[in-house]
């Protein structure tokens, strides 16, 4: 018998194309193995910035509303303090409002909801008596308690049952001791168009008892960053837009929000139950701002770089049909009750 040296050809070949096959399946376990660990990644950071984004949003909306001087009539409030938002400040009246972007030239993405609200911060401070308010002179008012709301540059609210004026505070209060505050606007900071309503800017006397309150009003909208992903994409954001600083400060809240759609839930007049959920668009037309109880909440997430399964995906935001391109989508959407209107 003759011995066997070594493997034949065809042996060698059956081997190797075993080796193939094994080596093959081992590699498509790790592919999948990696897809779904990129999948799984981007899903958890969506979820992750998803809730952030509606906890912050509650939490911010909730309080709208609080305090006296958003029961006043629009043209009773005057903005005195320049550098402001003027324009802005003109619906302040209201607890929360909205609109639509339609077209470009608001602060949010066309298609997107802007959001604003306003509060008073229950700040008990009142002006003492004989305070007078005239445009070529500094303004030093005497208040009668410290509020955390009385910072340097910030804009306060001085108000009776009839009026409001907003100044901005050009000097640093004492935050310390006990007894009389002075806040400081200077009159250089004088808006000399201001439209005051029915009163005059040139003598605006307050009848006591006078209130002195700091204030939040904030608009939250989508925009771009200027940023682009590693894909290529415009990088979106969520922005919160602080007009009670002068100047207004605009701060990036969290990235990677493509989309805001808000429905209002409205009651019919004093009514605590909510009778409908109408657009921003909608409650404007009819005028209900001031019956808004809820307000509903959605936000599109999008994933920054292109994720194995998300190619079809089809996501169904404000009665439409998203085009996928490969990036992962998530809805978020809450209700939140706005505590003034509920109590």
């Amino acid at each position: 018998m003759r011995k066997q040296h070594g493997l034949s050809l065809v042996e060698l070949m059956v081997a190797m194309a075993l080796g193939l096959v094994i080596s093959l399946a081992v590699l498509q376990v790790f592919i999948s193995n990696k897809n779904t660990f990129l999948l799984q990644g981007a899903a958890g950071h969506l979820q992750e910035n998803g809730r952030f984004a509606l906890q912050y949003l509650a939490a911010e909306l909730r309080p709208a509303g609080v305090g006296v001087g958003t029961r006043l009539d629009e043209e009773d409030i005057c903005v005195v303090a320049s550098n402001g938002t003027a324009a802005e400040w003109g619906s302040m009246n209201r607890p929360i409002w909205g609109k639509r972007n339609a077209a470009a030239g608001g602060l949010g993405a066309v298609g997107t909801d802007e959001l604003s609200i306003f509060a008073n911060d229950g700040c008990e401070s009142f002006l003492t008596a004989g305070e007078l308010l005239k445009p070529g002179q500094n303004a030093n008012l005497k208040v009668t308690a410290y509020c955390p709301s009385m910072q340097k540059d910030h804009a306060v609210m001085v108000l009776d049952m009839e009026k409001a004026v907003i100044v901005r505070i050009t000097n640093k209060p004492n935050s310390s001791g006990s007894g009389q505050v002075t806040l400081t606007h200077a009159a250089g900071n004088n808006d000399k168009n201001a439209k005051c309503g029915g009163f005059k800017f040139s003598d605006i006397q307050f009848t006591s008892p006078a209130r002195v309150v700091g204030f939040a009003h904030k608009t939250f909208y989508v925009a771009d960053t200027g940023r682009t992903s590693v894909t290529g994409q415009p990088v979106r954001a969520l922005f919160v837009r602080d007009t009670a600083q002068v100047p207004v400060q605009t701060n990036e809240v969290i990235e990677g929000v493509e989309s805001l759609r808000t429905s209002f839930g409205v009651a019919a007049g004093n009514n605590v139950g909510v009778q409908a959920y109408l657009s921003p668009t909608e409650v404007e037309a009819a005028n209900r701002w001031r019956d808004v109880r809820t307000v509903k909440i959605d936000l599109l997430l999008v994933s920054e770089e292109r994720v194995t399964g998300a190619q079809d995906q089809a996501i169904q935001f404000g009665g439409a049909t998203v085009a996928a391109d490969g990036r992962l989508r998530q809805v978020f959407s809450t209700v939140v009750a706005l505590r003034n209107r509920i109590d």
